[in-house]
């Protein structure tokens, strides 16, 4: 590790931040100096063994399009984010560029839960956040996976936290009722992005073998914009409020990569990510009900 690659950073590969930015390994992701991957192959490979989970956004340019949550079309609109009908008023949607599957519901959570969730998790001695890529710090709960090898073991401890109850149970019947089948978290990932870290999350497609469908976000601490590419190079945004929660399925979660540009991390945000185990998993059958029970199990 380098002196600009120190211990607030745990950058590889294509993950940059404020702290490495400077380094010889960003510089030459950077000024192009390394072959990047682009967004097609991404969402091509996604389920062959050749599979790579996400792009850099020095590979993708300014967005050209936005998704209106209240209506859910998509419109040519490059200027910023689509906040509300109101903002595309007199412009005929894209019907050739579909995101099916991609759902915001405002005011998932009241202030006070935000609250309760965020001093949980600032005090946690459950998991304490950990440095992650991309000048990011995150919390795991639940199973531990080795993607490359496709390998899966328990979470630590007996089940997951009990300050996370409600909400995991709000997420379970919120995505079983919207999408008509049940829904079980089996994992939350709490990722916490800031300006002076210069936080950023590549745009990328979640892991397939492992991962179903439907994978759901809340958004905390404040608004944010995700950015979406598809195989041909479209890239979108969503606007995301404060205290909402977003679900990705269907096309929305296989056709296109999600991410965040930096620029858009206005101060300090938090996230949850709520993921379900993929249909037809091939784990071994003791294991996967162990982690199941592991999953609605509180203390």
């Amino acid at each position: 590790m380098t002196q600009l690659e120190d211990e607030r950073c745990c950058c590889s590969g294509i993950r940059i931040c404020r702290h490495c930015v400077m380094s010889d390994r960003a510089q030459s992701i950077i000024n192009c100096h390394v072959p990047l991957t682009k967004a097609c192959d991404v969402v091509e490979k996604q389920y062959s063994v050749e599979r790579i989970s996400s792009c850099s956004f020095i590979c993708i340019g300014a967005s050209t399009h936005s998704f209106c949550s209240n209506c859910g079309k998509i419109f040519v609109f490059p200027e910023r984010a689509i906040r509300a009908c109101a903002d595309h008023n007199g412009l005929t949607a894209d019907s050739e560029t579909t995101m099916r599957g991609l759902m915001v519901s405002p005011d998932f959570v009241s202030d006070i839960e935000e609250d309760y969730l965020l001093r949980f998790f600032d005090g946690a001695h459950h998991s304490r956040w950990k440095v992650s890529q991309s000048g990011r710090r995150k919390q795991d709960y639940g199973p531990r996976a080795n993607f490359k090898k496709r390998k899966l073991k328990k979470g630590d401890g007996n089940g997951m936290p009990i300050q996370l109850k409600d909400i995991i149970t709000r997420v379970n019947q919120f995505i079983s009722n919207e999408t008509m089948k049940r829904y079980q978290t089996i994992e939350v990932s709490v990722l916490e992005y800031s300006t002076k870290c210069g936080s950023s999350i590549d745009t990328h497609i979640d892991d397939t073998w492992l991962w179903g469908d439907r994978i759901g976000g809340l958004n905390l601490l404040e608004d944010v914009v995700l950015t979406l590419v598809d195989s041909k190079g479209t890239v979108a945004t969503v606007f995301v409020p404060r205290r909402s929660f977003f679900l990705l399925s269907g096309e929305s979660r296989y056709n296109w990569m999600h991410g965040i540009r930096s620029e858009d991390i206005k101060s300090r945000r938090i996230s949850m990510t709520f993921r379900e185990f993929a249909d037809n998993l091939e784990v071994d059958e003791r294991l996967l009900q162990d982690i199941l029970s592991f999953s609605l199990t509180f203390v």
